[in-house]
Order: C-alpha cells, then structure tokens, then sequence
C-alpha cells in the first residue's frame, strides 16, 4: 500500500475507529494505542484495498479484535485505570447521557449498536463483519434498545414533570 493511500485512509476512518476503541477500551490512551495497532496492521500489508465499504469494514473488525485481544490480557484485567476514574467523574453530563448508557452497555451489545446507530450499518453487515448471525444481531439490538428505554425512562419522566409545573 502506498504512502498517500495509507493517509487518506487513515485521515477519513480515524474517528471511526478511535470511537470503536474507545468504547471497548474506555479510556483514550488505550483507545489510541488500538487505533495504533489498527492501522499499523494496514501498513503492514495485511489487507489489500478493494473498495471504500470492505475497507471500512475490515478497519472496524480488526480494531475490535485488537481490542479483545489486549483486553484478554492478564495484567491488562488487574489494571486499575485512572483515566477511566477520570472519565466517569465528567460523565454528569446531561447531554452525554445516552453516550454514558451505550458505554455501560454489554460489550456484546456496544458494538452493534454503535454500528447500526452511529455509523449506519445494517444488521447483515453488522453480522458479516462480526462473525455472527444476523437474527442474533437483531435480537441483540432490540434488547439494547430496551435496555436504553429503561436506563432513559427516569430521565424522561422527570424532565416531563419538571415541564409541567
């Protein structure tokens, strides 16, 4: 791969990838070491450019699995992060709330929803990408989506009674 291909690349699909690391990871510095690895992976040859969607889709599958994988780490699992103390303290933002709640979510529901709200992908890309079959896709965004309605109701209920007096 070139050069100049390698930095349109990286350019257009860095913010892609960095919010996918960072919701498995959950702090920034970790986030951007994955990102790191991510596209050194691309430098290194290990997937030949075919068209903008594969691309995209290749860059978020390895991104994931570079995320897994650190994550299986032993040390990694003893680690107590101060970054992410950090970043739960700053989470009482009201505007940042559905964000909090997607973070707080399942890792086995975080992804797909990130993909199908966020970036727009359907459930059979979703599942395509991520080895799994598309009705568990689906079932497991419905169930995100119930688990949002609950952590959200309270909120919706208490800014509905604050309106009405």
């Amino acid at each position: 791969m070139q050069n100049l291909q390698a930095e349109q690349i990286y350019r257009k699909y860095f913010s892609v990838i960095y919010s996918i690391c960072f919701l498995y990871m959950k702090n920034e510095a970790d986030a951007c070491d994955m990102v790191q690895e991510t596209f050194l992976k691309l430098l290194q040859g290990y997937f030949s450019y075919e068209s903008e969607d594969k691309t995209k889709a290749w860059l978020i599958v390895t991104a994931s699995n570079c995320c897994k994988k650190q994550l299986r780490k032993s040390w990694r699992k003893k680690q107590i992060s101060y970054d992410a103390k950090i970043h739960d303290m700053g989470k009482e933002d009201p505007d940042n709330l559905l964000l909090q709640i997607i973070e707080n979510l399942d890792e086995k529901y975080r992804l797909p929803v990130y993909l199908c709200y966020f970036e727009g992908y359907k459930s059979k890309e979703i599942a395509a990408m991520l080895h799994i079959n598309a009705s568990t896709i689906r079932s497991r965004l419905a169930k995100a989506r119930q688990i949002l309605r609950l952590e959200l109701a309270p909120e919706q209920i208490a800014k509905e009674t604050i309106r009405k007096v």
